[in-house]
Formats: structure tokens, C-alpha cells, sequence
């Protein structure tokens, strides 16, 4: 079997467990079954990973970019970077009145509480998703096929998954295929792209720009911290402030996380753009 086909029978798998592992859990858990079956899917893909990473022949974690050098000041470096990359879009929605400060009620516990598990949250998610697709899938991907055709390919996917939205079953009762059910069901959403365009269109170029820092430093630690900045500052901001739904600006997002969308699209590709041509200037200058 191909590398890439080993690839996609680790993702297959890792799909086929979280919703064949649903029912049983349900019998357990307390909570919404697509919830369990999304959460199985992860855990079962946190899970698959070594053996896969085994399978694949992978010799040491430096091959999917996780450098041995500064890693941990590589990773706080990155998400400083990621914060302060989004802060122009979250001035601009402020000033606009598409966001309006709202401070948490209760003491102070609450705020710092939030921050933390902000923090946390992105610093995980980061973790998690930059490991399967900037490390092992553009990897992968980039050794068997031209690398803008992998970056591409692998930022489809990215950003894709993001809209996987199952629907619950509470008014029937789960069995051992409930799962998949639910699995199928959370594709709909791909099916209606006027909806979900302009979101997408936001994960993906963000997923391109994660892409083109792990080309060039191939050092994963940068698109962790950077990723991991994003979420966290995201969810921040969503904490501390309230939408204006009718604000005339709030066209500029999407209706994924009400923050990203063709504003941060275009901002994002300006920067790539930038970086780009200070990239090609200090190659002539070092000719």
C-alpha cells in the first residue's frame, strides 16, 4: 500500500471507530450523541496516530517538522505572532460596532478562567490538527505530488472538515450503526456552498498560510503557535464582547465562528503577499 494510501486508511479508520465506539459510550455518557460520536472520531484518531506514524516507517518526529531546536520558545514566539495577526480584523470590527465590549459579570476568576481556557483550548486544537495536516499529510502528500498540488489538496481537506456538522438522533434510539448515520449526515452542510463560502474560504487561505510557514522554516512549532494564537484569540474576543448582527460590517464575516470570512481572507493573502515579495528581495540581495 502507497504512503498516501496508508494515510487515508489511518483517516478512514480513525472515522469508522469514533461511530462504531459511539453506542457503547452513549450507554455511559451523559450528553448529545453527535457530540459523542464527533469526540470518538478524535480520540480515536489521537489514538490510531503512533500506529500509523509507526506503519508509515516515520524514524523520528523531525520528519513531520517538529524541530528539536527552541521548541517551546518557537511555539510562544508563534502564538504572540497568531494574536497579534488578528488584531487589525478585531479594531476594525470594534470600530465598526460589529463587535461591542461586554465585559463577564462576577469576579475577577471569571475573566482569567476564560483567557486560560482559551489559551488552553487553542494550544490543544493547534496541536491536534497542525500534527495531521501541515506535519503528516502535507508531508506525505508534498513527497508524492507537486507541493502547491499538496498544499492545496491538504487545505481542501482542512478546511472542509470544519463544516462536518452532525445531526443529533433524540428522538430515536442509538444502536451499533447510529454512529454512522450521524457520521453521514454531518456532510451535509458541504452540500449548500452558498451558505458556508466565504468561512471556507477564510480556513482555507489561513490553512495555506500555516502551509507556507511550514514549508519555509519546516519547523511545525511556528504553525502550532500561530494556529494556537488564532483560536485563542478568537474565542477571547467572543468571551469579552457581544455581535451586532445589524451592523453593516458584519457582512464581512461568515457564519462559522461570526468572526472570520472575506475580510480576514483578503487580510490573510495580504500578508502572504507581503511575505512573499520580502522573501524574493532579500534573495536578490543575497545573490
Amino acid at each position: 500500500m502507497s504512503r498516501i494510501g496508508i494515510i487515508f486508511v489511518y483517516i478512514f479508520g480513525s472515522c469508522a471507530a469514533g461511530c462504531l465506539l459511539a453506542y457503547p459510550a452513549s450507554l455511559i455518557i451523559d450528553a448529545e450523541f453527535d457530540k459523542i460520536v464527533s469526540r470518538g472520531i478524535l480520540i480515536s484518531a489521537v489514538l490510531l496516530f503512533y500506529p500509523a506514524y509507526k506503519l508509515l516507517n516515520i524514524k523520528s518526529p523531525v520528519y513531520l517538522g517538529f524541530s528539536p531546536h527552541h521548541r517551546s520558545s518557537t511555539v510562544v514566539r508563534g502564538w504572540l505572532i497568531g494574536i497579534v495577526i488578528l488584531v487589525p480584523l478585531t479594531v476594525f470590527y470594534l470600530l465598526c460596532g460589529y463587535r461591542e465590549w461586554e465585559p463577564l459579570a462576577g469576579s475577577l476568576t471569571a475573566p482569567v478562567l476564560t483567557i486560560l481556557l482559551a489559551i488552553i483550548s487553542g494550544l490543544v486544537i493547534a496541536l491536534i490538527e497542525e500534527t495531521l495536516f501541515r506535519g503528516l499529510m502535507q508531508t506525505e502528500f508534498a513527497n508524492a505530488l507537486p507541493t502547491v498540488l499538496a498544499i492545496v489538496i491538504v487545505n481542501f481537506l482542512y478546511a472542509s472538515v470544519h463544516f462536518l456538522e452532525a445531526s443529533d438522533i433524540a428522538n430515536s434510539q442509538p444502536n451499533w450503526t447510529t454512529g454512522f448515520s450521524v457520521f453521514i449526515s454531518a456532510f451535509s452542510p458541504l452540500g449548500q456552498p452558498a451558505a458556508i463560502w466565504d468561512s471556507w474560504l477564510a480556513l482555507f487561505t489561513a490553512g495555506i498560510f500555516l502551509s507556507v510557514i511550514r514549508l519555509n522554516t519546516d519547523n511545525l512549532f511556528w504553525c502550532i503557535g500561530i494556529h494556537a494564537g488564532w483560536v485563542a484569540h478568537i474565542k477571547i474576543i467572543k468571551a469579552f464582547t457581544d455581535r451586532n448582527a445589524d451592523a453593516p460590517c458584519g457582512t464581512l464575516t461568515g457564519e462559522y465562528d461570526k468572526f472570520i470570512g472575506e475580510l480576514s481572507s483578503i487580510w490573510i493573502l495580504a500578508l502572504l503577499v507581503i511575505w512573499g515579495l520580502f522573501i524574493y528581495r532579500r534573495s536578490k540581495l543575497n545573490r
